[in-house]
C-alpha cells in the first residue's frame, strides 16, 4: 500500500513539473505590447515596435473626428499616392521626395499628438501619449518625431479664413460655407487649400507659414498648388515660395 501511494505521488509530481514547463514555454519572449505602451521606460522596450496598423488605426480615429487637421491632409495625400500601409512605397516620394518618413502612419500620428496645438487630448492619442513620454525607450518616439515643417491646424485654419474673407479665390469655396455657418473650423482639406491659395498668390502676408514650410521642404506636395484635396484650378504660374 505504501508503495502504491509513493508511485501515485511520483506520478503527480511529474505531471506538475511538465505543466510548469509547458506554461513557461508558452510565455511570450521579448517586450510585451501592453507593457511597453503603458510603461515605455523599461529597458527591453528598445526592442519594441508599435505596429503600423495600430498607428494607422489611431490616426483614423483622429481624422474621423477632425478630418481637417493638417496631418490628415498629409495622410490623404499619402493614401492617394499609393504609399502603402507602412508609408514606404514609391508613391510617398510624390508627397515629399526629401522626407522618406512623410507617409509613415506613426510619424503622422506624432504630428497630431505631439506637434499640433491642442490636439493631444483627443482619444486617438491615448496610446501615443503614454508610450512617448520623456525618457521612453520605444525607438519610434525619437526616430519618428512628427512632421516638423507642417504648420499647426489652428494656424492653417486662421490663415485660410483670413485670405478667403479678404478676397474671393479659387479654393475658398471649399471652406467658406463652414465659416458662413458660424463654425470655428472649416470642414475642408485645410492644408491642401492653404497650399493652393498661396501658390496662386504667394505674396499674401497670410502665406508666411506656407513659405516657412516650403523653404524647409520645397519638394512637399502642398508647395506646388495641388495636394490631396484637389487641383490648383488656375492662378499664378509661380512655383513654390518666393
Amino acid at each position: 500500500m505504501i508503495g502504491l501511494i509513493r508511485m501515485l505521488f511520483v506520478a503527480l509530481l511529474a505531471l506538475s513539473v511538465t505543466a510548469q514547463q509547458q506554461h513557461s514555454v508558452a510565455l511570450p519572449k521579448g517586450p510585451n505590447y501592453d507593457s511597453c505602451v503603458a510603461n515605455p521606460l523599461q529597458l527591453n522596450c528598445t526592442e519594441f515596435t508599435y505596429p503600423n496598423q495600430d498607428a494607422a488605426a489611431d490616426l483614423g480615429k483622429l481624422c474621423n473626428a477632425m478630418h481637417f487637421m493638417a496631418s490628415c491632409s498629409v495622410a490623404n495625400a499619402c493614401n492617394a499616392s499609393g504609399a502603402g500601409p507602412d508609408g514606404s512605397g514609391p508613391g510617398a516620394a510624390t508627397v515629399s521626395s526629401n522626407n522618406p518618413n512623410i507617409c509613415s502612419p506613426f510619424n503622422q500620428l506624432a504630428t497630431v499628438c505631439k506637434l499640433d496645438k491642442g490636439m493631444s487630448r483627443m482619444m486617438g492619442c491615448t496610446n501615443y501619449n503614454t508610450m512617448c513620454v520623456a525618457g521612453s525607450k520605444v525607438p519610434q518616439c525619437s526616430s519618428l518625431p512628427g512632421l516638423q515643417d507642417i504648420p499647426t491646424s489652428e494656424m492653417v485654419n486662421k490663415q485660410v479664413r483670413s485670405i478667403c474673407e479678404e478676397m474671393s479665390m479659387d479654393g475658398c469655396e471649399r471652406c467658406m460655407p463652414s465659416w458662413q455657418a458660424g463654425r470655428t473650423w472649416a470642414s475642408c482639406d485645410l492644408l491642401d487649400t492653404y497650399g493652393l491659395l498661396c501658390y496662386q498668390m504667394p505674396e499674401m502676408p497670410q502665406c508666411s507659414d506656407w513659405h516657412a514650410m516650403c523653404t524647409a521642404d520645397p519638394s512637399l506636395l502642398f508647395c506646388h498648388g495641388a495636394g490631396g484635396g484637389g487641383s490648383s484650378g488656375g492662378g499664378s504660374s509661380t512655383a513654390g515660395p518666393v
